[in-house]
């Protein structure tokens, strides 16, 4: 009789803290792989800016221009104005790329250090299109490029704050997984430096 199967992540408790609508895809990738995930949202995502606004940034570009993408959850907010839009487009990493209608430049490294590093010198313009408490490393190494940056808070992180009961609980897992700095950030204010014995962190992009 075959010894059943046992999962890489059999009998462990995993804390998930990405925002409750995003959580979904990452907590069932742990549970498929035989953790327990808790969700717990340490931040919720808000508009900055109105896709009216959005749209006068955009809009405006011409083919030699770019619109430059942080974030997925940027993407989604800058989607609708590409579509009107005849300006270049990149995106950090393929998970961008995926949420946009299209995109002429992935970063193969996928964070903005990668990006900025496949990035043609130019003297056009380009609109960064990113969360507001997101780093300026996109900003910065495109105008170190030539290029005439303008940048777009699309939105921002608001701090949640866990339940007392959340907070036991968590703390009794047995990873913690983070996917931005602010989620990072929201973390050491909540919990300090106590934390499950293995931290995981995904990506740089905040």
């Amino acid at each position: 009789m075959a010894e059943p199967v046992r999962l890489p992540l059999a009998g462990l408790t995993v804390v998930v803290t990405r925002p409750l609508d995003q959580a979904g895809a990452l907590a069932a990738m742990l549970e498929e792989a035989g953790a327990t995930a808790i969700v717990m949202p340490l931040i919720e995502l808000v508009d900055v800016v109105d896709s009216t606004q959005i749209e006068e940034a955009v809009t405006p570009l011409d083919v030699a221009d770019w619109v430059v993408v942080a974030s997925a959850q940027a993407a989604r907010r800058v989607g609708a104005a590409l579509e009107r839009s005849p300006a270049q487009v990149a995106a950090v990493g393929a998970a961008t790329a995926a949420a946009l209608p299209r995109a002429d430049l992935v970063a193969e490294r996928q964070s903005a250090e990668g990006l900025v590093a496949q990035f043609p010198a130019g003297t056009g313009r380009a609109v960064v299109v990113q969360a507001a408490d997101g780093a300026p490393t996109l900003v910065h190494g495109l105008a170190q490029l030539g290029w005439h940056v303008r940048r777009l808070d699309s939105h921002r992180s608001v701090a949640v704050v866990p339940t007392a009961g959340q907070q036991l609980a968590v703390l009794k897992a047995d990873a913690v997984v983070f996917t931005s700095g602010s989620q990072a950030e929201a973390w050491v204010r909540v919990f300090g430096e106590a934390a499950p014995p293995l931290v995981v962190t995904i990506g740089t992009q905040g």
